[in-house]
């Protein structure tokens, strides 16, 4: 439960670091075009909610809570935006880009096979 909980932390602060970041650059730069604007909003809220759900998952199986169903969303929610994302990524972005996404989805992975195990 410790990678779940870290995970949920980091994802979150990434989402709030992200939207203040995006924040600054539209104030000093201009708001972009709205794909753009609708791109930012869905990283911050893929990181806020995966995290999230990681952070409840992580939070209810110490007591013997339900944790897996929020584990999965969680998962399932980070690996299908960074399935759609990644190959953008690769062809467009620096490699500094690229990273999280692929960490993010790989301690996904295994928060998925951890949730779908028998006990």
């Amino acid at each position: 439960m410790t990678v779940m909980r870290i995970l949920g932390v980091v994802l979150v602060l990434g989402g709030l670091a992200h939207s203040a970041g995006v924040a600054h650059l539209y104030a000093t730069a201009g708001v972009p075009d709205a794909n753009r604007v609708l791109l930012d909003i869905w990283i911050a809220q893929v990181q806020l909610l995966s995290g999230g759900l990681y952070l409840a998952a992580a939070r209810a199986a110490p007591v013997g809570g339900a944790w897996r169903l929020p584990a999965t969303f969680g998962a399932l929610t980070m690996i299908g935006f960074s399935a759609a994302m990644l190959p953008v990524l690769v062809m467009r972005a620096p490699i500094i880009f690229r990273v999280p996404p692929v960490l993010y989805s790989l301690a996904s992975a295994i928060v998925l096979v951890q949730a779908g195990r028998r006990r």
